[in-house]
């Protein structure tokens, strides 16, 4: 059994090594370095947002290949950025896998660049699924995992047993005895954002929600408040009971925290929920939040612990 892992870990390591990339930057106290990986052919790489500053100075080390990279777009809110290498016609990255199929116990590898040495696997277990930390919660819920990690290995992707990506490591935590990663679909919300509209646009209902004692239709999450002045004025009510958001299903307040992190701006979602006895899909168009300013939104979480 323990042959059959450790047989199955190299694999994993030597089928994703060629995607994943030492990500350097110099600011006023020298050389920061941390790790990458890349998300398509194209050149588009996954790290962190705290490690590429201003993205002056921003370089790829690939192999024996040192490579110039431009940041594209940095997003605080969810601890990563997105970098683009244009100097290769064509790279190999990683494929992604659907981190809710995630369970505690299932099996993880992590490939990334510990400070000053080569690329190198770690393996470790899924601990849990947390949306708060120590009183502070993050912008959407994020996978513990019980891996050690070091200096230089933030921004590394963290792969099911499959091989697939199922998120990005953005924080450690107990001096790096344990860390906490996050899910590739909240990377890829990042993502999909830059490629429709060129920038992170996280999307704002002005609705605040309360726990209801007992569910209706399955939700205990209803309307407290609404925002007069906030785009969800003239669609809903306080009282109406959440019961979806986009693809997420709302059950607790927990979840409606999730969904609120998937909103963009701008971009049209359907809500379902139950009113006066009846389930109703309201077409919701979000706006964006007025303490905002583009993509330069603070985060609760990741920002807030200590990056490896």
């Amino acid at each position: 059994m323990v042959k059959a892992v450790e047989t199955r870990i190299g694999a994993i390591f030597e089928s994703s090594r060629d995607a994943v990339v030492r990500v350097e930057v110099n600011d006023q106290l020298g050389k920061v370095s941390g790790t990458g990986f890349f998300t398509d052919s194209s050149g588009l790489i996954y790290t962190l947002a705290s490690l590429v500053g201003d993205g002056l100075g921003l370089k790829v080390i690939q192999g024996d290949r040192e490579l110039s990279a431009r940041l594209l777009a940095k997003d605080p809110r969810s601890g990563i950025a997105l970098i683009k290498v244009d100097e290769v016609e064509s790279t190999p990255f990683l494929l992604k896998g659907d981190c809710r199929d995630l369970r505690p116990s299932s099996g993880l590898v992590l490939v990334g660049f510990p400070y000053e040495h080569d690329v190198s696997p770690s393996f470790g277990l899924v601990g849990g699924f947390d949306l708060q930390l120590k009183g502070k919660f993050f912008t959407t819920t994020h996978i513990r995992a019980n891996i050690p990690v070091q200096r230089g290995q933030g921004g590394s992707p963290v792969l099911n047993l499959d091989g697939e990506v199922v998120g990005v490591l953005v924080s450690s935590f107990e001096e790096g005895a344990g860390c906490y990663v996050l899910p590739i679909r909240a990377a890829e919300k990042v993502r999909h954002d830059y490629v429709r509209f060129g920038d992170v646009r996280h999307g704002w209902a002005g609705v605040t929600v309360r726990e209801l004692p007992l569910p209706v239709q399955g939700s205990r999450v209803a309307i407290d408040l609404v925002d007069p002045t906030g785009p969800a004025a003239s669609k809903f009510h306080t009282g109406d009971v959440i019961l979806q958001v986009g693809e997420i299903e709302v059950h607790h307040p927990e979840d409606a925290l999730d969904a609120s992190f998937f909103l963009t701006a701008e971009l049209p979602v359907d809500v379902r929920i139950a009113r006066d006895g009846e389930i109703r899909t309201i077409p919701f168009l979000p706006g964006q939040h007025p303490s905002g300013r583009k993509s330069d939104l603070q985060a609760l979480g990741p920002t807030s612990l200590t990056s490896p």
